[in-house]
């Protein structure tokens, strides 16, 4: 038999151990075995096809497989413990993850579409949304759950009774606070993280360009024609999405 030990994110695809045991005389059938005992965590080992993702570490003892014979290496009675790379892609322009960004994200880590890299790319990203009302709120809670690294905030309101029946993001004891303050605190405390900037102001001619130039991508949550078109205008003028 050969012990398997997993780290923390791919524990919830082996029922939560933290080691598991198999039958294999290489480290592939090793992990042939362990996919066909745990078959849910087989995608997030291995592409489509069939290779194992380029974020997935395994080891022999302390030996990376891909300075021995791969998957080929005899495993000789030696634990392998398998391993998402925490520092994660080949990009050494995107930010590192914390251990503690590692366990938030976990479940993004596993996703193949995902991945240590495509979470690194989430984080180095900034969005600008345009209003915290109905459209605004549940933007902005995803995009910050999502751990994008930076956030602007535009509006210039404030929030009222009425509006806490569809704009989920503030509360009750909020109201009378400016909506981009409400907002703030509310992303701080689902996601410290993230960088809140914010601008209380009515977004106009005069201004668009200035604060929508240092985003990477535009959200619209306004609530009225003039303001859409400014901000489509705006994005066409910067070349934004």
């Amino acid at each position: 038999m050969t012990t398997i030990h997993l780290s923390g994110p791919l524990r919830p695809y082996v029922q939560g151990a933290a080691s598991v045991e198999v039958e294999g005389a290489t480290v592939g059938q090793a992990l042939a075995a362990l996919a066909r005992a745990h078959p849910g965590l087989a995608a997030h080992l291995r592409d489509e096809q069939g290779a194992l993702r380029g974020f997935i570490n395994v080891y022999l003892g302390d030996e990376d497989i891909r300075h021995l014979d791969g998957e080929a290496t005899p495993t000789d009675g030696s634990e392998i413990t398998i391993e998402p790379s925490i520092a994660g892609g080949q990009d050494p322009d995107l930010p590192a993850l914390s251990r503690e960004e590692i366990a938030r994200y976990s479940r993004h880590l596993l996703l193949p579409e995902v991945g240590i890299e495509g979470q690194r790319r989430i984080k180095s990203g900034s969005v600008l949304c345009v209003g915290t009302g109905g459209l605004g709120s549940p933007l902005l809670m995803y995009l910050a759950a999502a751990g994008v690294g930076r956030i602007g905030i535009v509006d210039f309101d404030v929030v009222e009774e009425s509006n806490l029946q569809r704009q989920i993001l503030h509360g009750t004891s909020k109201i009378g606070m400016s909506k981009v303050a409400s907002a703030r605190e509310r992303i701080a405390d689902l996601n410290p993280h993230v960088q809140v900037d914010t601008y209380v102001e009515a977004l106009t001619s005069d201004n668009a360009l200035r604060i929508l130039e240092p985003y990477d991508v535009i959200v619209d949550g306004t609530d009225n024609f003039p303001t859409r078109y400014l901000v489509n205008d705006a994005c066409v003028i910067l070349g934004k999405p």
